[in-house]
């Protein structure tokens, strides 16, 4: 059955732009199916149904049904044939003309289908794909499929097989009965549809989140539809339709006249048929006259007005610029050149700024004013961190100040939690969104300011599947269409977006120094201005955690074998005599990363992917952690038969376990994706840690990022190497930016911080920047060596990777790609586009399928690459966070 989802009431209060439908009758549509990038088919658009552009439709393409957005209206003819859109899946837009563009400009940028670069800003549910099921011909009755096939040929003999067995069931799903037809299976079934040998029905379905859904039957808008040769039922059923109130429930449709009867009226455009949501959401009439202005008393007395806490100067000055920019793109249009595709970093620096500041430097509290002050000139605002972990702990302070205000979004919720907070930010009952790098696609409206913290963080790279957008990229984009200013911060801000604020492309903003670490110094001056009500004096500045550089391989020659330096192992029990907490960092999940014999060498390997698998102590297995493949642990070799099987390595269950050893009856917790697998686990880790029922808190890097809990006084780097020597050359950079973040969660308190790092390359540019917690000079490092060797921001890079099932044809395709490239550059001159490889991947087997890859560098490579072919298993990273 077709089904017309109707928009929740929240959408009634949405702008739409004002269209005469009637001479807009061609619709450019984005469809669900793996076409060319920013490529849209026209379609005509039938009398009984009208659309605007960010509407979701249901279209033919090809021999299917599909899902697809409009992008634009026309009232030209084309000159070529069109096909009607079958039917609209909801009665409004669903994304604006900025979201549109948005998709427009992802498409084209990252090299995939403009459906593909919508989706995720449509709301959760509403993609879905029809269900085709296949019934025999009643005129089969011959090998040939029914008639006219005496002038077709024969039937295949598993074909004729194929129909017997569907004859047999009666009906089959579309999938099933492709599987038995064997090679070409999906061409050969719309052939013997054409030709009648089977029926194939189309089932539209609702949206998965249904159960709040219930259907309806309306009359069709178009009055003029022939109603001959009707059945009673049917006329009955139509007459039914048109009485007031003008609609009829599919249940009592199907109870009262038999079901199929409503069907039946769709396809002859008689009626049309819909799905109205039955709860949820304030009724229309509450939203009409909301303007979505809120002003300063909307935000929680007390927080983010003068007189509860007095910024220091650096943060007054940074807060004041941000404010200065909001203020002066009020009411302001987006940009004019907002469709024009800029070089990164080519921005708008007036509206977009770096707020570069020490780890405890008070960056939060600048994001929050600047946050409240868009609030107050009527603006929203989007809140973005790196780490869903991190989302409830940004949330509850941000909600301090706008209660009951700030709407979360994380992959973490359900799908009724995701659709009900998504149509609730579309209806305006939300100023502020928070979460991860999907929750810039909330449909807010006069969008104001966007928040990137720890904007270096690889995260907000999506690299699971398409699109492969960066949260960062795709927000200086929004920002432009929108006229948001954007505001970027991190302690350790990545070298292409400092590099840009040397240049003035970005708007450079400086906290250089710490401000927790205890109350503030004593102030002479009159008592009413000293310990005034509602006077708080500029918090005490706090020098940055100690650090201690441990040499492990010193260690070893003095014969100390345990994975504590005796640096780390004595100031640990200090930290915990005293009553403080720490926090230990390891990179690195499990209990050992190499299960190894010790009679012929055989390390214990995944079957799928050409890695090691780790052993994990609880519950004993060991897991490959590519591809989640688990087995039980060895007890004899399979190579030579032995039994004395080793286990190299560290992670963080071993650290755990060794913390034990040290400090018998310590608490302690560990905090990694392993052990916050649960819904939840997360934040009761935090929690316990918050509230001091955890002493010691192991974990990857999900403790360096945010984590500010006053009474940790020691941070201890248990393996400062991992990461540094993959061939990525951002990997200095990394390793450098983790051990600032980490040793910023000591000494936010009363208590001096002081932090270990444990190496085995003390020596590492790195790794001495990294102690000495000075960002310059690992910049400079950087810098020169990405000038000489043509590394971003200089150019772009373009990661392609070509993977199939066998060896030899991923190496061949992946030489014919290279080939291809570099001649499309000679050919065209392109001296600043380089292409290395093909090389194997890393790792060069992933989930059974081998990989091959290519870097490309230079500049304007989305344009190069425009109009490039690449064959089926080939993954076009357009600026990629991993080169491997």
């Amino acid at each position: 059955m077709v089904a017309l989802f109707e928009l929740p009431p929240h959408s009634v209060a949405c702008p739409v732009v004002a269209l005469n439908v009637d001479d807009l009758r061609y619709a450019d549509v984005a469809v669900d199916s793996p076409v060319g990038h920013a490529r849209s088919f026209t379609y005509h658009v039938p009398q009984r149904i009208s659309v605007q552009p960010g509407q979701l439709v249901w279209v033919p393409f090809g021999s299917q049904t599909l899902q697809g957005i409009v992008v634009e209206l026309s009232s030209s003819r084309p000159e070529f044939a069109t096909r009607d859109i079958l039917q609209a899946v909801d009665p409004a837009p669903l994304l604006d003309e900025e979201r549109i563009d948005l998709g427009k400009w992802m498409s084209q940028h990252y090299r995939c289908p403009l459906f593909t670069a919508l989706s995720p800003m449509l709301p959760p549910g509403f993609e879905s794909h029809v269900r085709s099921r296949i019934f025999p011909s009643p005129q089969s009755g011959d090998e040939t499929g029914g008639a006219g096939a005496h002038s077709r040929a024969p039937l295949r003999e598993e074909t004729t097989a194929a129909i017997e067995v569907l004859s047999e069931k009666g009906r089959m799903g579309q999938a099933e009965f492709v599987k038995l037809l064997g090679r070409r299976g999906t061409r050969e079934l719309n052939q013997l549809v054409e030709r009648g040998a089977v029926r194939r029905e189309v089932t539209i379905p609702r949206p998965g989140v249904a159960p709040r859904y219930e259907g309806y039957l309306v009359p069709a808008k178009a009055g003029d539809l022939a109603t001959e040769g009707l059945t009673t039922r049917q006329q009955a059923l139509l007459d039914a339709v048109k009485q007031p109130p003008g609609h009829l429930t599919l249940a009592e449709a199907n109870r009262d006249f038999g079901s199929g009867v409503a069907n039946a009226l769709w396809t002859k455009g008689l009626v049309a048929q819909e799905w109205w949501r039955t709860s949820g959401g304030p009724p229309p009439a509450a939203l009409a006259g909301r303007t979505g202005a809120p002003t300063v008393s909307s935000v929680r007395d007390g927080i983010g007005t003068p007189g509860t806490l007095t910024l220091t100067p650096e943060q007054q000055q940074a807060l004041s610029q941000i404010t200065s920019a909001l203020d002066a793109s009020f009411g302001e249009r987006p940009h004019p050149n907002a469709d024009v595709v800029a070089q990164e970093g080519a921005r708008l620096p007036e509206r977009t700024f770096l707020l570069h500041g020490v780890t405890g430097s008070g960056k939060t509290e600048v994001y929050l004013r600047a946050i409240a002050h868009a609030v107050s000139i009527g603006r929203r605002a989007v809140f973005l961190v790196p780490e869903i972990a991190l989302t409830p702990q940004t949330l509850e302070r941000v909600n301090a100040w706008f209660e009951g205000r700030v709407a979360l979004i994380h992959s973490g919720q359900t799908a009724r939690q995701k659709f009900d907070q998504w149509w609730d930010i579309r209806g305006g009952a939300f100023d502020v969104v928070v979460g991860p790098r999907s929750a810039l696609f909330a449909p807010l409206d006069n969008l104001g300011l966007i928040v990137i913290d720890e904007e270096h963080e690889w995260t907000y790279k999506q690299e699971e599947s398409p699109p492969l957008y960066h949260a960062r990229t795709a927000a200086l984009e929004l920002a432009r269409r929108t006229g948001a200013a954007v505001v970027l911060g991190s302690a350790t801000p990545s070298v292409e977006t400092y590099y840009h604020s040397t240049r003035g492309r970005v708007r450079l903003l400086s906290l250089p120094h710490r401000v927790t670490g205890g109350p503030p110094d004593r102030v002479e001056g009159p008592p009413e201005l000293v310990e005034g009500r509602g006077v708080s004096l500029p918090p005490k500045p706090a020098p940055l955690a100690s650090v201690q550089l441990c040499d492990m391989r010193q260690e070893l020659r003095e014969g100390n074998r345990s994975i504590f330096s005796r640096a780390l192992s004595e100031g640990l029990s200090d930290c915990l005599d005293g009553g403080n907490q720490a926090i230990l960092f390891l990179n690195r999940r499990g209990s050992s990363s190499i299960v190894q014999c010790r009679d012929c060498g055989h390390v214990a390997s995944c079957r799928r992917c050409t890695t090691s698998l780790t052993y994990h102590s609880g519950p004993s297995r060991l897991l490959c952690h590519q591809c989640n493949y688990s087995r039980r642990p060895l007890d004899r070799c399979p190579e030579c038969g032995g039994k004395r099987i080793r286990q190299l390595g560290i992670g963080t269950e071993r650290v755990v376990s060794e913390v034990g050893q040290l400090i018998p009856g310590v608490r302690v917790d560990r905090l990694d994706s392993d052990a916050t697998r649960s819904p939840g686990a997360a934040e009761e880790a935090v929690a316990r840690l918050a509230s001091g029922e955890t002493q010691v808190l192991v974990g990857t890097q999900m403790v360096a990022k945010g984590l500010d809990v006053p009474n940790v006084a020691l941070v201890g780097v248990v393996l400062a190497d991992i990461g540094l020597h993959v061939p990525d050359f951002r990997a200095g950079e990394r390793a450098f930016a983790l051990l600032c973040q980490v040793a910023g969660r000591a000494g936010r308190g009363g208590a001096p911080g002081r932090v270990f790092v444990q190496t085995y390359n003390p020596g590492h540019y790195a790794i001495l920047a990294g102690t000495r917690q000075d960002y310059l000079e690992m910049y400079q490092r950087e810098i020169e060596t990405r000038r000489k060797l043509g590394y971003p921001p200089f150019n772009q890079l373009a990661h392609i990777v070509y993977q199939n099932t066998d060896a030899d044809t991923a190496q061949r395709q992946a030489v014919a790609i290279a080939d291809e490239l570099k001649r499309r550059s000679a050919a065209q001159g392109r001296t600043d586009i380089v292409v290395s490889g093909p090389a194997p991947g890393l790792p060069p087997r992933l989930r059974g399928r081998h990989r091959w890859r290519l870097l490309l560098r230079g500049r304007g490579l989305p344009e190069f690459l425009d109009d490039v072919e690449f064959p089926a298993g080939c993954l076009v990273d357009i600026d990629p966070a991993h080169v491997v």
